[in-house]
């Protein structure tokens, strides 16, 4: 087959389909603290560069799905699946969206490296048991301690039922793993093919709550927004998990860290992070995702909601049954004492003002991984010296991972992540409960 659309590159996109006129500029949305601060700290030209991306969203990945709903041409998810695995020239008449989209998606930025993608990609996962905990209650749970990460997610519900917050963390697992799998970006790898699937997803989101009347524009700028997909990337899977791995006494080597930013970097880039604010190394990302903690305001009741939410069903369901605590800890460990040793745990991840925000007392729990810091330390000091297959650690480590996600027989490929559908359905009908903005 062959495409007649023309050159996806003659279409471009400002980032703003949808904004209703007349909002603050993004350094005044309602969402935005310590802006003074932060400019002070930062200056000017950095902070406005990023809170004007509180108000730009990845057009190129939402004119594609508006084109999903566009009867007069041919274009669906099952169009966008077949692209994905056999690329856009296997699609007859594309939209001129889906070829810019594609287009974007096909090209490879000459600073990416695929040798050095899949060395961050072992880093990543080399750590040992470490990353699960990290990964499920820091990286995951902890990530919507955020005020402005929470928000998107609270009108479906799925993250506050107990009924939906299984599926939703699975199909979390399944995009990160895949990912973060070493050669997973290769252009037709699992992770390339699912991180272009959830940026579509994010698109059927945005469109969604761009129609909600429970969606506070001057609050909280636009749905799926650059700034917290750009940090998502840098800091969430990024800085955060680093920091909370390294935390835990286990050190990851300079080059490690350049190979695991690189990695991020384009896991971001694929996901639809613009070029202009996506990070560009370790201490880019540090700057960025420092700056965005900085402008973020404290987290709510939803946020904690979300939270315990999460880290209640991580530890009562674990997926694939899957142990993250060592075998003579778990056998004296009730659903009641993991809860608490998460929250401890996150204690030691999270800044201490966070939790305190949250509401979450700071148990004796608190003081087990500084604790257990310098035998994990001098363990993992050891474990570098003796010879050792970081790769091997990895790929053992993403079995147990991949077991425990993996979909049910018969299942076919696209319930390996959500269902844009089922999602407009849940945030139309308000599962989430959210309150209708209140008339200026």
């Amino acid at each position: 087959m062959t495409t007649t659309a023309p050159a996806g590159r003659e279409l471009t996109f400002r980032g703003d389909l949808d904004v209703p006129p007349g909002l603050p500029k993004g350094i005044d949305l309602g969402r935005i603290a310590n802006k003074e601060k932060a400019i002070s700290m930062y200056g000017r030209d950095l902070v406005e560069q990023l809170t004007d991306h509180a108000l730009l969203a990845d057009d190129y990945a939402y004119q594609a799905m508006v084109d999903f709903k566009d009867k007069s041409n041919a274009m669906s998810w099952r169009t966008f699946d077949h692209a994905l695995e056999h690329g856009i020239d296997a699609i007859d008449d594309p939209t001129p969206a889906m070829v810019a989209l594609f287009d974007q998606l096909d090209h490879i930025p000459d600073w990416v490296d695929f040798d050095q993608l899949y060395r961050g990609a072992v880093a990543f996962w080399r750590a040992g048991t470490i990353v699960q905990p990290v990964l499920a209650w820091g990286a995951i749970g902890g990530g919507f301690s955020m005020y402005s990460a929470t928000r998107p997610v609270l009108f479906s519900g799925r993250l506050r039922h107990t009924d939906k917050v299984g599926t939703r963390l699975i199909e979390s697992f399944r995009y990160v793993v895949a990912a973060y799998t070493p050669g997973g970006m290769q252009r037709f790898g699992e992770g390339f093919r699912l991180t272009a699937k959830v940026r579509m997803i994010h698109a059927a989101v945005r469109h969604s709550l761009s129609r909600s009347e429970h969606w506070d524009w001057a609050g909280w700028g636009i749905p799926i927004n650059n700034l917290d997909s750009m940090v998502t990337q840098a800091g969430q899977f990024g800085v955060k998990f680093t920091d909370a791995v390294q935390t835990s006494g286990i050190k990851y080597s300079d080059r490690e860290l350049e190979d695991l930013f690189a990695l991020s970097r384009y896991v971001g880039y694929v996901i639809g992070v613009p070029e202009d604010i996506l990070h560009t190394d370790y201490d880019d990302a540090r700057t960025k995702t420092d700056l965005h903690t900085l402008l973020e305001l404290p987290p709510d009741d939803l946020c904690r909601d979300v939270v315990e939410s999460i880290l209640k069903f991580s530890i009562e369901h674990p997926p694939g049954d899957v142990e993250v605590l060592p075998e003579p800890l778990a056998k004296v460990m009730t659903d009641e004492r993991r809860l608490k040793l998460a929250y401890g745990l996150l204690y030691s991840w999270l800044p201490e003002d966070v939790m305190r925000q949250m509401g979450i007392e700071k148990t004796a729990w608190a003081k087990i991984l500084p604790a257990a810091r310098p035998a994990l330390s001098a363990a993992h000091r050891v474990s570098r010296w003796l010879p050792h297959d970081d790769e091997k650690s990895a790929f053992a480590i993403l079995r147990s991972f991949n077991d425990a996600i993996s979909l049910p027989e018969g299942a076919a490929k696209a319930a390996a992540v959500a269902n844009p559908d089922e999602v407009h359905a849940d945030i139309a009908a308000n599962k989430g409960g959210m309150p209708k903005v209140s008339a200026p």
